[in-house]
């Protein structure tokens, strides 16, 4: 190879590493600084909710479930102190990526409101919460579907004359309102059935892990963790697995001494939206009211 040509490939390997190296630099900037989760032009999941309503992740206690815990718990009319950290399709999986990944900060307290689809390995799950991104995924194409949806939206605005960007500043999770009929909670139950009821035990083995690892962490942090059962709507009988996954976790539980609430038969029907959410007129109310003394304990 001529000394021209040397020169050349030596010029390249050294442009891409310099490339790279930004590419890198930029990456950690956009990890650390996070516009996606902070700022108001993109929807916020429940995670970036919690954390932009009380502006930090560190927490002295919190209630910790799915999107059960959301229906039930109304965090502004609790005197407990406890923050409402219910995610939509959260498992302890998630809770144990949060807390070992440093997402979340618990120094005092943790309630762990607990029904099946917590406990559940293979639940879809909403895939941007952070906890999710590989370690060697980048922040840009891991956000990619929110930032793809900010750019055309905008975009589709201006062609239509709209030369305003659109700003999500509701820091509201997901409620639910009235109660499904015989009918609908009879269709919905079928669904599950075809869907979740049949699952073996195994199917809940790295949940149940989870609640191992959950105590330890606590214990080693003294971090007081009790367990809620979360209520099921007693329109019909709980299906034999969940029975089953209950036992399985009640085991573990007992095995550490950790305490716990079993309120699964606690409410009337008409507290509940649905099988396992209550509704925002009847049922978060009368939930937080009858918790809260026991959270205040």
């Amino acid at each position: 190879m001529s000394r021209k040509k040397k020169k050349t490939a030596g010029q390249a390997i050294t442009f891409l590493t310099i490339l790279i190296i930004m590419f890198l630099f930029l990456d950690l900037y956009l990890r650390t600084v996070n516009p996606v989760g902070h700022s108001v032009f993109f929807r916020k999941n429940d995670f970036e909710i919690t954390v932009a309503l009380h502006e930090t992740s560190e927490f002295d206690r919190v209630f910790y479930g799915n999107s059960a815990v959301v229906s039930a718990f109304r965090e502004n009319d609790s005197s407990s102190g406890y923050v409402e950290l219910g995610l939509l399709l959260g498992t302890v999986s998630d809770l144990q990526a949060m807390l070992e990944r440093g997402y979340v900060t618990v120094s005092e307290s943790i309630v762990l409101g607990l029904n099946i689809f917590v406990l559940m390995d293979d639940l879809p799950t909403d895939p941007s919460y952070i906890w999710h991104r590989r370690a060697w995924e980048p922040y840009l194409f891991f956000y990619r579907d929110r930032i793809w949806n900010f750019f055309t939206n905008t975009f589709d605005g201006f062609l239509n004359g709209i030369f305003s960007i659109r700003r999500f500043t509701n820091l509201q999770k997901y409620l639910y309102f009235g109660s499904m009929s015989d009918l609908e909670l009879d269709e919905r139950l079928a669904d599950f059935e075809e869907r979740f009821w049949g699952l073996p035990l195994y199917a809940f083995e790295k949940n149940l892990a989870a609640l191992e690892w959950l105590i330890e962490f606590c214990q080693t942090h003294d971090i007081r963790l009790r367990i809620l059962w979360m209520p099921y709507n007693p329109h019909s009988p709980k299906p034999e697995i969940y029975e089953k996954v209950m036992v399985e976790a009640n085991a573990i539980f007992e095995a550490h001494g950790v305490e716990v609430k079993d309120w699964t038969h606690a409410f009337a029907r008409e507290n509940f939206y649905d099988t396992g959410h209550f509704n925002d007129e009847v049922g978060a109310g009368n939930f937080t009211r009858e918790i809260d003394a026991w959270l205040g304990k």
